[in-house]
C-alpha cells in the first residue's frame, strides 16, 4: 500500500514538473515536427534555364516533354548570356541550350550537340540532373529515329513495403526521446534531493530507501510508456510515418531500455555535486549516444572502429531493435544479440549505481 501511495504520489510529481514534461514530450516531438515538415524522401526542385535557339516543332516537343519532369522548374528564354548571369548570381542552377537548326540538322541524320551549363560546386544534383537529361535524350533518340530497341527490360513489380526516410527516423524519436528523459531527469532529480538533503531525511523515517527509489522508477517507467506513445503516435498522424509492425512490442523494449537509461541518469546524479553539475555531466553522456547511435543516420556509414565502439552503447540494440518491430514486422525475440546487450547494460549499471550511491 505505501509503494502505491508512493508511486501515484511521483507520477502527480512528474505531470507537475514542466522540465520533466518538456524532455519527455516537447524536446522529442520538437524533432518530429522539424523533420516531419521537410519531405527529405523527394528530390528537391531545380531551376533550369531552358534556352530555345530553334524554335522548330522538334525543340517545341523536347521543351514539353522536359516539362513534365517533375522536380526541373523550367524557366524558357531565348537569350543565352541573361540564362548565364542569372545562373552566376544563383537565380537558377542549370541551362540547356538548344541549338538553331534542331529539327533540320536531325532530319538531315547529323547529330546535334545540345549544351548543358551547370554550377560545378552542386556535385550531387549536377550527377542526378545530367543523368535524367541523358536518359531523356536516348529516349528521344529513339523516338527520331523510329527505331526499336534490340533489348527490352519486362519489369514486374510487386506490392513491397515503402519505408521512407521519416519513417526510418520515428523509432529513432522514440528511443532518443525515452533516453534523454530517463538520463537528464533522473540525475538532475537525484543531484536535487542530495542537494536538498531529502535523500538524509528519508534515511531517517521508517520508509525504506528501496522503495522510495522503486516508486520513483515505477512512475518513470509508465511515462516512458506514455511518452513513446505520444512520440509515435504525432508523427504517424500529423506526418504520415508509416509502421508495419505490431505497435504493442515497442513498449516491452522501452521499458527494458528505460531500466539502462535511468540507471545511467543515477550513476551521474550520484557523482555531480549540483544540479547544474548534473544537467551538464547528463548531456554528456547522452548527446553522444544521441548523434552516433543511429538515431538520424544509419550506423552503417561510420568508420568501422568507430561503429564497433557505437554499437555496444544502450541506444544502438534499442533502435535497431525499435525498427526491426515496427517497420520489419519482426517479433522482439528476432533480435537475441540487442536484448542481451540491453539486459547486461541494466545488470551492469545496476551494480555501478549501487556502489556510487552517497546519501550525502
Amino acid at each position: 500500500m505505501l509503494f502505491l501511495t508512493l508511486f501515484l504520489a511521483n507520477i502527480k510529481m512528474l505531470y507537475r514538473n514542466r522540465q520533466a514534461i518538456f524532455w519527455a514530450l516537447f524536446f522529442p516531438l520538437i524533432f518530429v515536427v522539424v523533420f516531419g515538415l521537410f519531405r527529405l524522401d523527394e528530390p528537391s526542385p531545380v531551376k533550369m534555364a531552358l534556352v530555345d535557339q530553334a524554335q522548330d516543332l522538334l525543340s517545341a516537343r523536347l521543351v514539353q516533354s522536359l516539362g513534365k519532369v517533375e522536380f526541373l522548374k523550367l524557366n524558357t528564354t531565348f537569350n543565352e548570356e541573361e540564362a548565364r548571369r542569372k545562373l552566376v548570381d544563383g537565380d537558377i542552377a542549370y541551362i540547356l541550350v538548344i541549338p538553331s537548326g534542331l529539327a533540320q540538322r536531325v532530319s538531315s541524320g547529323h547529330s546535334t550537340n545540345l549544351t548543358f551549363i551547370y554550377d560545378e560546386k552542386r556535385i550531387q544534383n549536377n550527377q542526378l540532373v545530367q543523368g535524367v537529361l541523358e536518359q531523356f535524350l536516348g529516349e528521344m533518340n529513339m523516338a527520331v529515329q523510329g527505331s526499336s530497341p534490340l533489348l527490352t527490360l519486362d519489369s514486374r513489380g510487386i506490392s513491397a513495403r515503402r519505408i521512407g526516410y521519416f519513417d526510418f527516423l520515428m523509432p529513432g524519436f522514440v528511443g532518443m526521446g525515452v533516453m534523454t528523459f530517463a538520463i537528464i531527469s533522473m540525475a538532475s532529480q537525484l543531484a536535487l534531493y542530495r542537494q536538498q538533503r531529502i535523500l538524509k531525511r528519508i534515511k531517517a523515517t521508517p520508509l525504506s530507501v528501496r522503495t522510495f527509489f522503486l516508486a520513483q522508477v515505477g512512475a518513470w517507467l509508465v511515462l516512458s510508456l506514455v511518452q513513446a506513445a505520444v512520440i509515435l503516435a504525432a508523427g504517424m498522424l500529423l506526418f504520415g510515418a508509416r509502421v508495419y509492425g505490431n505497435i504493442v512490442w515497442m513498449f516491452p523494449l522501452v521499458i527494458l531500455a528505460n531500466l539502462a537509461f535511468l540507471n545511467l541518469g543515477f550513476i551521474v546524479g550520484s557523482l555531480a555535486r549540483t544540479v547544474e553539475a548534473a544537467n551538464g555531466l547528463a548531456n554528456v553522456v547522452s548527446l553522444p549516444m544521441m548523434f552516433f547511435s543511429g538515431v538520424f543516420f544509419p550506423t552503417d556509414n561510420l568508420p568501422s572502429v568507430l561503429r564497433e565502439i557505437v554499437r555496444l552503447l544502450p541506444l544502438t540494440p534499442l533502435l535497431k531493435a525499435l525498427r526491426g518491430v515496427l517497420l520489419d514486422a519482426q517479433p522482439p525475440w528476432h533480435y537475441p544479440g540487442e536484448l542481451g546487450l540491453l539486459t547486461l547494460w541494466v545488470v551492469a549499471t545496476s551494480v555501478v549505481a549501487v556502489w556510487s550511491f552517497r546519501f550525502e
